[in-house]
């Protein structure tokens, strides 16, 4: 017969005096920005000192995925003719 102990937690696994649940796991090397369109995004410290010191913006991963397709999509364009890049 299996016990129902109601001060346990919902996870299967016994709490130990190093166990820690995703809510209160925070890593000193993260840090949260907020990106362009409003969301929140966690980024590691390095990186984000990088992506700053290369003049990057700091972007969600829908942000960046869009950008990267509009990239892409220009690029088709301008090789297939549709773009002139002198006018621009």
């Amino acid at each position: 017969m299996i016990e129902n102990n109601v001060t346990d937690s919902v996870s299967y696994v016994p709490r130990t005096s190093f166990s820690r649940t995703l809510d209160n796991l925070s890593l000193v090397g993260e840090m949260c920005v907020y990106c362009k369109c409003g969301r929140i995004v966690k980024l590691d410290r390095s990186e984000m000192q990088l992506k700053l010191a290369l003049g990057k913006e700091l972007q969600c991963s829908s942000c960046r995925n869009a950008r990267i397709s509009d990239e892409i999509e220009y690029l088709n364009n301008l090789y297939n003719g549709l773009v002139d890049e002198e006018n621009l």
